[in-house]
């Protein structure tokens, strides 16, 4: 235990590619508490060994031990050293996000490449910034004001790849590249030759099936963290859901009871017609995204949660583990009908078609009250 406690970071990594290498050199870094050996293992290492360390750090936190920044120092551009730094913006309920890839030089100047990326457009927008690194932290804090979301540090290649990604996206679609993408080059590139593992996936967060299941029974309340209080079904899916309710609705008293139980049957209808499998895939995308946050701020215990979401929602099918199973998901629906709710003094505009066609051959709206499903 001894010699572990006086490993370097670099011999760490050293021996990550010998034969001692991997998940029995990282027990022996954690016994040593060893936190500077291990956190370059969790940011420079792969596989198994990169996996264990992560966790290993994550034991370490919770003894209360304080974990070092692991350093990234790359040459950019020039013959001054710079090291590199990544940072991730969560997606909005749009999936639009924030990427910014920084050089910090020796002297403290940081070179910035902002990039949004847009799942429509690839890239929407890149600003280059010449800032200090106070600047640059008001900077990111800034991205989102009044949201409360905050952008976090990932690694240097998974930005670059996600940035990779979105161009190829754009490209894809005939979209010119907004002004700035040359300027930016020397910090977004080069991508990794193979996508990276992501970062949410490093973290050792992983439960059993029947634990996330358990887990992911109160994955409703996740919709109230900055990361997720924004996201919301698109406005044809839920007026698809007013259209079914109204219809259920016609041809009887449209009392609160029983516009109720109509709004709770169609939201679960919708839940499963909304999310298919290929916006499943595209939610669990965005979900790991917002998750870094969420660690970053609420800890392991509130991450395990996300963690749990995210692998029952993997698990989905229409047949077996429908999609109106998971609270996380019903709640799309249910925080858009309080919303428009809520902005129309407590009542719902249901269209209820009326059992005789007006002249007009138009079907009625009628008020029926708001009821939570």
């Amino acid at each position: 235990m001894s010699e572990s406690t006086a490993l370097t970071a670099d011999q760490a990594l050293a021996l990550a590619s010998t034969e001692r290498g991997g998940e029995a050199l990282v027990a022996d870094l954690l016994a040593a508490r060893n936190a500077a050996a291990l956190a370059a293992l969790a940011d420079r290492a792969s596989g198994v060994t990169r996996k264990a360390a992560r966790r290993a750090l994550n034991v370490l936190r919770s003894r209360g031990v304080a974990i070092p920044e692991a350093a990234r120092v790359a040459r950019v551009g020039g013959t001054e050293e710079e090291e590199l730094e990544a940072f991730l913006l969560p997606p909005d309920t749009t999936g639009m996000q924030v990427v910014t890839v920084a050089a910090r030089s020796g002297s403290g100047r940081v070179r910035a490449a902002v990039v949004y990326l847009d799942p429509a457009l690839g890239l929407a927008r890149v600003d280059n910034l010449p800032l200090t690194q106070s600047r640059l932290r008001d900077h990111l804090a800034g991205l989102a004001p009044g949201s409360g979301l905050t952008a976090v540090r990932v690694p240097v290649p998974f930005a670059r790849d996600r940035i990779r990604v979105a161009r190829e996206a754009g490209r894809a679609r005939g979209l010119a590249e907004p002004l700035g993408v040359t300027t930016a080059l020397p910090l977004l590139e080069p991508p990794p030759a193979e996508p990276p593992p992501h970062p949410f996936d490093e973290e050792g967060l992983v439960l059993d099936a029947e634990d996330a299941r358990e887990l992911a029974t109160r994955s409703g309340a996740l919709h109230q963290l900055p990361e997720f209080r924004a996201w919301l079904p698109s406005a044809s899916a839920v007026q698809e859901l007013l259209v079914a309710a109204g219809n259920g609705l016609a041809g009887g008293e449209a009392d609160e009871a029983r516009v109720s139980a109509a709004l709770t049957s169609e939201v679960l209808a919708a839940t499963d017609r909304y999310f298919g499998e290929e916006l499943r895939a595209e939610l669990v995308r965005r979900m790991k995204d917002a998750a870094l946050a969420v660690l970053a701020r609420e800890g392991e215990a509130r991450a395990l949660e996300v963690a749990a979401t995210i692998d029952v929602i993997s698990r989905c099918g229409l047949v077996t583990d429908p999609p109106r199973d998971v609270p996380f998901l019903r709640g799309f629906f249910e925080k858009a009908l309080a919303v428009m709710a809520g902005s129309s003094g407590g009542r719902l505009r249901i269209p209820v078609p009326r059992v005789a066609p007006t002249a007009a051959g138009e079907p009625a709206a009628a008020d029926a009250p708001a009821a939570t499903p």
